[in-house]
């Protein structure tokens, strides 16, 4: 085993050399356009007006003409630093209320001008041109607004942070585009209540432009960005010249209204009813806003992808709820809050079975706690102080019994009243740093048992980015009435070299045996340490065929923290490359040579499965996006010759876009793993000592995903999406697992075949009939069964599962956006 494993690592350091060597010797970059002088930092002035333009995409006011411009454009890609294909120019005015910008994209060829329609926040994922405006109100090179628009006028926008960009955050903003023989134009009024910026005479904005030319696949920016650099903000220039103007009052409602009509299995008929709330949004200082929701209503969010679920962790599903994504990004920090925690499964939703009489049955129980309100409070200061705030609160949950004989009913609580708790404090610091103090608290008065959790992370660059420390400590409290206090901690540390063609980082994260902040994060085990190298090497200039390439090299050793027992290592090269014609490729390969120790699937902790040595390898390659006809295709295996355990995967995407309307896409997923070795169950005898069942099975998974979309335009689409989902697990041996790791075969008592099926529908009408409103109309269909059988093919299977029962829920939803600015205008022009 030795020589092998000393083999297979001089294999994959010498892969990985072998790339890096070609792409030195091949990744001579392009002649660039600009030196050095030229780079340094731009400034553009914005003119005061007394008049604002008519917001029609045509710049046909005559101050367009004659307002200073930004020009001058250089590539970011593919030749990073040349002249762009084409010119560009901006403009920007302003008055008291708003900043207007008026851009023109030249273009030799206007009638190739990619243009596809589209929902909004959906223009990156579009065949279509781009150009995009990033402002930075405080000019700190950390928090920015970016506002993106297409020729076809679909409306992106997107808000940064120093950990990352929060892309569900909607602005209300006003657009329009048009195509001339020279190009296209964008004009765009962008209000103040829009944006957060400090109350000030003189306002000095960070800005930048960056463009994208789609049929050539070239970006340009209007300040040189080093391709190489993953802090792009401090190459930003300035927005200067708007004076005395004031942030202004800060304050909408969204008030809804929603109607359905509901079956679920279980019901004998329909059911109605009818909902309303109210969103508010008040700005409490040109800084920090309030957001408010009461009475909440997410029936019409999109269907999680149900699976089935055979490791002992649990499944993480994305946050869906618009509430919880907007305007968040700094409760991300430490990781230590997991949003769908609020209204989610309640703590004890098997108690109202397990309460279970003779003759009694659950006639109810909800999975969902309801949320009677919740509040979030974030924001930014001129000096660079960020705070977050976030309080939910979710009423009592009862499970209702029913006896069968008689009728009678009674209630069994499956979560009490709960309160949610999130504190952020954020200061920024120089160059792209920061520094945060974070406190969960969840809390259930009935139950007398809080859980507390609380971190302090921080990030330091050097001036020229080429050095970064991470850190991050967190300490994890439960207090349970009549109980000891339980704690726990958690640490990462790593030191990287974030910008230039190589770079890399070296990482540990320590995670306490005690530690555990899934009250309210989500974390899937504890008590492990991680050491992590990485190396990596950028190629971003054209060489050849190729248009960039990255390689990527770890090593990852992991053990338990307490005791102090080797888990697992890890040897992973990667290889992902664009090519000139637009095709995409993406090559990992990683093995454990030493194989690993698994703590956790046992389910009883003290016990141990010991896997013998591995490798994974895996290619995906996908066809030009631009063209109407786009495939991705993926290929990958995991093999364990020891206990002839081989699981291989395959996935095809094709895309097929009709027109610029008209939209469908197919997923084909299949995962085949045979001679898997697995949990099955845990008995206990008389003295409560476990015997831990293990089996030999063949697990299959279709996976299959319909995506069908028309746009009739920028305000009004239709899309379709309908998935099915089926697990099978066929055991063929059983084991007992031994205090040594090891598996003997032995007779178990029971047949653990496992079937299961997940079929949802998801159909959305949506029209936005005004600015921040709309109307859509739901429909949502969802079918899960599980069975101890399986069937024989996929047809018969997806019979079976359309014949079982199921849940359709019909819905339609009026959102109207209410400012109070546009209030305030209308009473005074009636006044006059």
């Amino acid at each position: 085993m030795s020589d092998k494993i000393i083999t297979l690592s001089f294999l994959l350091t010498g892969i990985f050399l072998f790339c890096l060597g070609n792409e030195v010797l091949a990744g001579t970059p392009q002649n660039h356009a600009f030196d050095s002088a030229f780079r340094s930092k731009k400034i553009i002035p914005a003119v005061r007006i007394d008049t604002p333009p008519k917001i029609d995409g045509l710049l046909n006011e005559h101050f367009w003409r004659t307002l200073p411009a930004a020009k001058d454009f250089v590539q970011y890609s593919p030749s990073n630093g040349a002249f762009p294909s084409y010119p560009t120019e901006v403009r920007f005015a302003y008055d008291d209320v708003a900043l207007y910008i008026g851009a023109m994209m030249f273009d030799a060829r206007p009638d190739s001008i990619c243009k596809e329609l589209g929902r909004r926040d959906q223009v990156e994922s579009l065949n279509n041109d781009i150009i995009s405006f990033d402002i930075l109100p405080y000019d700190d090179d950390l928090n920015m607004y970016e506002f993106k628009l297409s020729p076809a006028n679909v409306q992106n926008d997107c808000k940064y942070s120093a950990i990352g960009n929060d892309i569900t955050w909607d602005a209300v903003w006003e657009s329009a585009t048009s195509v001339n023989n020279e190009g296209w134009i964008a004009e765009v009024r962008i209000p103040y209540s829009a944006l957060r910026f400090p109350r000030t005479p003189k306002q000095i904005w960070g800005i930048n432009m960056w463009r994208n030319l789609q049929r050539r696949g070239e970006y340009s920016t209007w300040t040189f960005v080093d391709i190489n650099d993953q802090n792009i903000f401090r190459y930003y220039g300035d927005l200067a010249g708007i004076d005395s103007i004031q942030p202004p009052v800060r304050l909408s409602f969204s008030p809804y209204l929603s109607g359905y009509l509901e079956k679920n299995p279980d019901a004998k008929n329909w059911q109605y009813f009818i909902r309303g709330g109210l969103d508010l949004r008040y700005g409490i200082n040109e800084s920090y806003t309030l957001d408010m929701m009461l009475i909440p209503d997410f029936g019409q969010v999109q269907s999680d992808d149900q699976v089935l679920n055979l490791t002992p962790f649990e499944i993480r599903y994305d946050e869906k709820r618009q509430f919880f994504t907007e305007a968040t990004e700094l409760f991300d920090k430490c990781e230590i809050f997991y949003s769908r925690r609020v209204g989610s499964v309640p703590k004890n939703f098997n108690a109202p079975y397990d309460s279970l009489n003779i003759n009694e049955i659950v006639s109810k129980n909800p999975e969902e706690t309801r949320i009677i309100n919740a509040t979030k409070i974030s924001g930014r200061d001129v000096r660079g102080l960020g705070i977050g705030f976030f309080n939910g609160m979710t009423t009592n949950t009862w499970g209702i019994l029913e006896d069968t004989l008689t009728g009678n009913q009674r209630r069994i609580m499956s979560q009490p009243f709960t309160n949610y708790n999130v504190l952020v404090l954020d200061q920024n610091l120089k160059n792209n740093s920061y520094v945060t103090l974070i406190n969960t608290n969840y809390y259930t008065p009935a139950d007398r048992y809080t859980a507390n959790v609380t971190g302090v992370e921080t990030k330091l660059c050097n001036k020229k980015n080429t050095m970064a420390f991470f850190g991050r400590g967190i300490v994890s409290q439960q207090f349970h009435e009549g109980i000891s206090p339980v704690f726990g901690h958690r640490y990462s540390l790593e030191i990287s070299k974030p910008s230039g063609r190589f770079q890399y980082s070296i990482f540990r994260d320590e995670i306490g045996s005690t530690y555990d902040p899934n009250d309210m994060g989500f974390l899937l085990y504890n008590n492990e340490a991680i050491n992590r190298l990485t190396l990596n090497y950028t190629i971003s200039d054209p060489v050849w065929i190729i248009r960039n390439s990255q390689s990527y090299f770890s090593t990852t050793y992991k053990t338990l923290v307490k005791p102090y027992s080797f888990t697992g290592l890890e040897f992973e090269v990667y290889n992902q490359t664009v090519y000139k014609n637009m095709w995409n490729s993406f090559i990992d390969f990683s093995v454990q040579p030493l194989g690993s120790n698994d703590y956790y699937e046992p389910r009883v902790w003290g016990w141990i499965y010991k896997k013998p040595w591995s490798y994974n390898t895996e290619v995906n390659i996908g066809t030009d996006q631009r063209k109407m006809f786009r495939i991705y295709s993926g290929l990958g295996c995991i093999h364990a010759p020891d206990n002839r355990n081989f699981n291989y995967w395959i996935s095809l995407i094709p895309r097929f876009r009709f027109s610029d309307q008209f939209t469908v896409s197919v997923s084909f997923n299949y995962d085949m793993n045979y001679n898997d070795r697995g949990w099955v169950n845990t008995l206990y005898d008389s003295v409560a000592e476990p015997t831990i069942w293990f089996g030999r099975r063949d697990v299959s998974t279709f996976n299959n995903i319909l995506n069908i979309k028309y746009i009739f335009n920028t305000k009004t689409s239709v899309t379709l999406r309908a998935r099915h989902y089926w697990s099978t697990a066929k055991y063929f041996e059983y084991y007992r697992l031994g205090h040594d790791g090891e598996l003997s075969r032995a007779d178990y008592p029971y047949n653990a075949d496992l079937s299961y099926n997940a079929f949802s529908v998801d159909l959305q009408f949506v029209w936005y009939f005004a600015p921040g409103s709309e109307l859509s109309v739901v429909w949502k269909n969802n079918i899960n069964t599980l069975n101890e059988l399986s069937l024989l093919n996929y047809w018969d299977d997806l019979t079976g599962t359309l014949n079982s029962p199921q849940t359709n829920s019909f819905s339609v939803k009026v959102l109207y956006y209410i400012d109070y600015l546009n209030i305030k205008k209308l009473f005074i022009r009636k006044k006059g």
